[in-house]
């Protein structure tokens, strides 16, 4: 899941294993059905409704079957490259997003190791072109802080819900945390591990 504003960029992983998909799946037909929820999931609004929506997943979390994990960066102070015309190694939109992917994975994986060697990535394509996919994927491939990857593979939000629930988090973790500074004992807080990224310098 990516969220990107003037301000702040943020982006966010979400791990799943194959026995618990159906589960998970479940869930967010049923909270589609009571909330008589027909578009595409992005943006849940209201604490009460992230808190209800997390819950089910919290529970899967601390049975080790799901994890999440995301990094943010505010603009104004950011130290990385590729971001603007004065940042180190200039600007270059394509190579920034690829970073800010890898640092997330690189932060995600030395917080729960991959225990199989059949790991699938899937990132939204959303406006990404050809080129840009495929840079992404070689760029992955090529770095030595990562696992290999069996797949990277791109696909549209709309038409997969595990895409819809990472959107829907790091719409969470832009407004309640980055906003609006949140009591860590909020789920979301205890949901995902996160990590600010704005005073990274390579």
């Amino acid at each position: 899941g990516e969220g990107d504003s003037s301000n702040y960029c943020a982006t966010l992983a979400f791990q799943v294993s194959d026995e618990i998909i159906p589960s998970i799946v479940r869930h967010i037909n049923n909270w589609r059905y009571v909330r008589n929820y027909n578009r595409e999931m992005k943006y849940l609004g209201k604490k009460a409704d992230v808190e209800n929506f997390l819950l089910p997943l919290l529970d899967l979390k601390n049975q080790s079957l799901v994890s999440c994990s995301a990094v943010y960066l505010f603009k104004e102070n950011y130290a990385g490259p590729y971001l603007k015309p004065t940042s180190p190694r200039g600007e270059n939109p394509i190579y920034f997003r690829n970073f800010v992917h890898r640092k997330l994975l690189a932060h995600h994986f030395l917080k729960y190791p991959p225990l199989t060697a059949n790991l699938e990535v899937i990132f939204d394509r959303f406006e990404m072109s050809n080129e840009a996919v495929l840079n992404l994927s070689e760029y992955l491939q090529n770095s030595s802080e990562l696992p290999q990857f069996k797949h990277i593979t791109h696909a549209d939000s709309r038409y997969t819900d595990f895409l819809q629930i990472a959107s829907v988090l790091v719409n969470c973790i832009k407004d309640v945390i980055m906003v609006h500074p949140i009591d860590e004992n909020h789920s979301l807080c205890k949901f995902v591990h996160r990590l600010d990224i704005t005073s990274i310098s390579k």
